[in-house]
């Protein structure tokens, strides 16, 4: 039994601008495990604002490789106390665990929605992402994704008033509003709100920082709209101070660190009245087609993000007027 990374570039359609960052291109691992069932793969999809680089990755995996003995990983228990031993960003973890996973299930002849004990696998409407880009581009990046039933909004609080009445000119369908931690005044995020209330906004996702606990509760309040957690829960989370502060949360594979975590914190979520989106980092098929597995238990899906990948390479989900379906 071994295990090994390949790293992966991938080359964007358009230049990706968050209110934090910005780049054209992605660098990624594959997470390739050999045991006698075969070979098994998953994804590393590495992001700054956690910290998280290509470099970092490689450094801490043969880390983790030469203090584990691999051959001995054979049950769930034995996968999370070799995980536990050395410290590891939350996308590595997910490409090592979500891999072992799957041998784990092989090697019983159980799908990975049946050793997950997972509702049935369903095809789902995802929303379509958009960058923080200039006013006069919006008509054009809009016309070849019409199909889409959602779009996902990143803006910032310099542009994001112009991007959203603009966006409101050329299509009625749903927005969801990505601020990424975009405002640091909260009276300023409420003149924002006060100027698009007509709009059709479906989720706010992130306004503030997510240290800004207080002026979350309160915006929870006045606010609107519904409110969305993506930067407030990671691994871990306090679903009695997040239910104070959001109406949902985002969980995303690569920031949970576990298909297990994952599922988890999705019970979690519908324990305390809270809804749920599957949400991606920008990812080939091979890691959105692990989020898919939990369509069945979220509100929401954005996993668009292998259709932002030029030439995506392995194909294992399809995409279909707007509609995700496992190849």
């Amino acid at each position: 039994m071994r295990i090994w990374l390949e790293k992966i570039h991938l080359d964007l359609k358009v230049n990706w601008k968050l209110s934090r960052n910005q780049t054209t291109f992605k660098e990624n691992y594959l997470v390739f495990l050999e045991t006698p069932q075969g070979v098994f793969r998953s994804e590393v999809a590495p992001n700054i604002r956690y910290g998280e680089t290509p470099e970092s990755i490689y450094f801490q995996f043969e880390t983790w490789e030469k203090n584990t003995d691999v051959a001995g990983i054979l049950s769930i228990e034995k996968l999370n106390e070799a995980l536990g031993k050395t410290a590891l960003h939350h996308s590595l973890r997910f490409g090592i665990e979500s891999a072992f996973i799957s041998s784990l299930a092989a090697r019983e002849g159980k799908s990975l929605v049946d050793f997950l004990s997972l509702p049935p696998l369903v095809p789902a409407a995802t929303s379509f992402s958009m960058p923080i880009i200039p006013v006069g581009e919006i008509e054009d990046y809009l016309r070849p994704i019409s199909r889409f039933q959602s779009l996902k909004i990143k803006v910032d609080a310099q542009i994001a008033e112009d991007m959203l009445k603009e966006i409101s000119r050329h299509t009625s369908v749903k927005l969801r509003v990505d601020a990424n931690e975009g405002w640091k005044d909260f009276d300023a995020f409420m003149r924002f709100e006060e100027q698009i209330k007509h709009m059709n906004i479906e989720l706010v996702e992130q306004p503030f920082p997510s240290s800004m606990n207080e002026e979350y509760r309160e915006l929870k309040k006045t606010t609107s709209f519904k409110l969305l957690a993506d930067e407030s829960i990671e691994d871990v989370g306090d679903f009695s101070e997040l239910a104070k502060q959001f109406h949902a949360v985002n969980i995303k594979l690569m920031k949970t660190g576990s298909l297990l975590k994952a599922r988890e914190l999705l019970l979690a979520a519908k324990k305390h009245q809270m809804e749920a989106m599957m949400g991606c980092m920008i990812e080939t098929t091979v890691g959105i087609s692990y989020g898919m597995l939990f369509n069945s238990l979220v509100n929401y899906v954005d996993l668009d993000g292998f259709l932002l990948i030029k030439d995506e390479p392995f194909k294992l989900v399809n995409e279909d007027n707007g509609i995700l379906k496992i190849v």
